[in-house]
């Protein structure tokens, strides 16, 4: 089964990388072309990009496929609607776990994380636009050979280990 699974998302990459390349697909230049001189052919994709999410989340949420503890903004807890009430087993079990029960779960923490996430998107923004195009431009463009590229990349991932390794925990400990 893990083979099978793991030639099913070497495809899919495959296909999906290819798309990436014969279309010119980038979040970032589709605004930027769109501002800078009216063009909206990269701005369309963006569009189907999130047309297609919204319609396959629609759909893999009305077939229940989606995790059961996929996070959801407004929600609480698992992101189930039926977590807003609460059993006499499960404020025990919370209790249990050394942590602080909430009755209406995380949903204080919400705008706070709505504001950090938006900080944060913006911050991506603003340098993948001085760089040029966004992160799933970039590795377009390494696949092609720009060493440009390779060096956003290798900055990128550095910051993505040194969120999960310094930051997160320091977020948790904080805000948890």
């Amino acid at each position: 089964m893990g083979i099978v699974l793991t030639i099913v998302i070497g495809l899919s990459g495959l296909f999906i990388g290819f798309l990436a390349q014969r279309s010119r697909m980038c979040f970032v230049a589709g605004f930027r072309d769109f501002l800078l001189v009216g063009d909206r052919e990269l701005l369309n994709g963006l569009f189907s990009f999130l047309v297609t999410v919204w319609v396959l989340t629609s759909l893999f949420g009305m077939l229940d496929l989606l995790p059961a503890g996929l996070p959801e903004y407004g929600r609480s807890g698992t992101g189930r609607i039926e977590t807003a009430v609460t059993t006499d087993e499960e404020t025990t079990m919370a209790e249990d776990s050394g942590g602080v029960f909430h009755p209406g779960g995380t949903a204080f923490l919400q705008t706070r994380f709505f504001w950090v996430t938006l900080a944060g998107g913006f911050l991506m923004g603003l340098l993948s636009v001085s760089a040029g195009g966004c992160v799933l431009r970039q590795h377009v463009l390494l696949a092609q050979g720009s060493m440009d590229a390779l060096f956003y990349l290798a900055g990128f991932y550095m910051c993505v280990a040194v969120y999960y390794i310094f930051l997160q925990p320091f977020f948790v400990w904080i805000y948890g």
